[in-house]
């Protein structure tokens, strides 16, 4: 993945997240958005309108957002590693975890509950 867009209600909240599970280099952007960038991703946390924000509800821990059309999935150095982090930043560790192609893969969901997966070439899984 070269390029992302998320979509948040609470952009600093979600930002601090993708920054810890990914090791993300942020940037604060003139609008309040902020940009993250890692050695493979750049994933842009933008704000939605007040008048859309009103209406979404966020729950903690999140619900699942799984009827998106997509599951970006991210790389990461060590996966176990990711996976507390996870678990340390309002995100939650599904139990959807498998191994494909010899990369170890665990969806996750985000503080706004968003589903990604996180894939390690280690040998932590």
């Amino acid at each position: 993945m070269a390029s992302l867009v998320i979509f948040s209600s609470n952009v600093p909240r979600l930002a601090a997240f993708y920054e810890a599970i990914l090791g993300a280099t942020p940037m604060i952007e003139s609008s309040g958005d902020i940009r993250l960038f890692t050695q493979h991703d750049e994933v842009l946390i933008h704000s939605i309108p007040a008048k859309i924000a009103k209406t979404i509800q966020i729950s903690v821990p999140p619900v699942p957002r799984d009827e998106a059309a997509i599951k970006p999935g991210f790389e990461v150095d060590a996966l176990e590693l990711a996976l507390e982090r996870v678990r340390a930043n309002g995100g939650v560790v599904t139990t959807r975890n498998f191994v494909h192609n010899g990369v170890a893969r665990h969806d996750v969901l985000d503080p706004d509950g968003n589903v990604i997966t996180l894939r390690s070439l280690s040998l932590d899984h």
